[in-house]
């Protein structure tokens, strides 16, 4: 029996900069800097060197993206953003080589938020496996890059990283954010750390300068993922957590921390005397307890069968006419999949049900539901009915012709 083993789809973050997404690669290639041209749209000045028919689409993200931004903090720091500066390079050495003329390292980095006494920008890069991960990078360096201009450098490292995080999971469907997404990497990784009788107080992570946390994700990038989940699930627990009681202070806290406040004296005017810090059993208790949302598990198991299905097509085997010939076809070459994101290693099994399962909260599970290719050439697309938003797997084949999966929310 022939037997197929994804070992891909490594999603691990390392870090090289407090706000750096990043990838590692052990060789970084350096392309000249195109000539850029700069679009402006209603919030961003974009320098680029793709086409502005190319440029659009990010544009409007963008724009909607600074829209909700605008809207969720509204009030704080000041009430007009001159448009900032974007740049949006085609592939990761013309972003490399880009930073590096102005003397900033950018190697192992997917994207960052920059600040020199010379340029300030967000940077970037397009070509990568899905446009959704360009995405996830703009929300994330953007709300540092907005958190810059409403709070300066008085926002605490271990916050502005969470939110950060919070922002980079949300969906933007027809300029309206989808909030609140909790993937299982990061739920995970807090959750081993906790069990492990080892983990860090929240005390601990809200006495972390910039410095520290600056010099963690040098020296050890492996504690350096812990640190950032840990930020994640303690922001995530200020705004969810215990139906939502801690939000308010959250805001209260921001709001100080934008009139000029210290983050110690803000700190303890919106939480009372004990601080955060006097919520970390709460905050243990929710996050040992907390578990994906319906869309994230749903966009994970949608991922797991687009992967077999590329690989069943790059053996030569026939297209499935259906879910469950796909589970057959899946199950009888004991396809797996090994997923690696934040330190955390998930493995798949064709063999467990639930992968072809969804949750729809009170109407319990249902299968996902395949539908015909998009146009020939392309592989049968998947979706979850019902789901709000709707995540349906659908492909298409980059500039070099290879067979891409990417996930739509409608």
């Amino acid at each position: 029996m022939l037997r197929l083993t994804a070992l891909l789809l490594s999603l691990t973050l390392l870090f090289s900069a407090p706000g750096v997404l990043a990838q590692s690669e052990d060789v970084i290639r350096f392309e000249p800097t195109p000539e850029l041209s700069v679009y402006r749209s209603k919030h961003y000045r974009i320098h680029t060197a793709l086409s502005r028919t190319e440029t659009q689409p990010y544009g409007r993200h963008m724009d909607a993206l600074h829209d909700q931004y605008l809207k969720r903090f509204r009030g704080l720091g000041e009430q007009q953003i001159e448009p900032m500066p974007l740049y949006l390079f085609s592939t990761e050495q013309q972003y490399n080589r880009f930073l590096q003329e102005h003397d900033i390292d950018a190697s192992h980095s997917g994207g960052m938020f920059f600040i020199t006494h010379k340029i300030e920008g967000l940077a970037t890069w397009v070509q990568r496996d899905s446009r959704r991960k360009t995405f996830e990078v703009l929300q994330h360096e953007g709300f540092h890059q907005f958190a810059w201009h409403v709070f300066g450098p008085r926002l605490p490292v271990w916050l502005n990283e969470g939110l950060a995080q919070y922002f980079e999971d949300a969906l933007l469907i027809d300029g309206q954010m989808t909030l609140g997404l909790a993937r299982s990497a990061k739920i995970m990784k807090v959750q081993n750390e906790l069990k492990s009788g080892r983990p860090w107080s929240a005390k601990r992570l809200l006495a972390i300068t910039t410095e520290q946390w600056a010099e963690t994700l040098r020296r050890d990038p492996s504690h350096a993922s812990l640190i950032y989940a840990q930020a994640w699930s303690l922001t995530y627990f200020l705004i969810h957590g215990d139906n939502g009681v801690h939000k308010s202070k959250l805001l209260d806290y921001l709001e100080r921390i934008s009139d000029g406040d210290r983050p110690q004296d803000a700190e303890f005017m919106a939480f009372g005397q004990g601080g955060i810090a006097s919520l970390n059993r709460a905050w243990r208790k929710f996050a040992l307890n907390q578990q994906p949302d319906a869309l994230s598990r749903a966009s994970e198991r949608l991922s797991f069968l687009g992967t077999g299905l590329r690989v069943l097509a790059e053996q030569g085997e026939s297209v499935p006419s259906d879910l469950n010939a796909l589970r057959e076809m899946l199950q009888e070459r004991g396809f797996r999949l090994r997923q690696s994101e934040m330190g955390v290693t998930q493995d798949f099994s064709a063999d467990h049900a639930d992968l072809y399962r969804y949750t729809r909260d009170a109407y319990g599970q249902r299968d996902f539901v395949m539908l015909r290719p998009d146009r020939a050439g392309l592989l049968p697309r998947i979706t979850a009915p019902g789901l709000k938003p709707e995540p349906t797997l659908i492909w298409y084949r980059d500039a070099k012709g290879k067979l891409v999966q990417e996930i739509e929310y409608r």
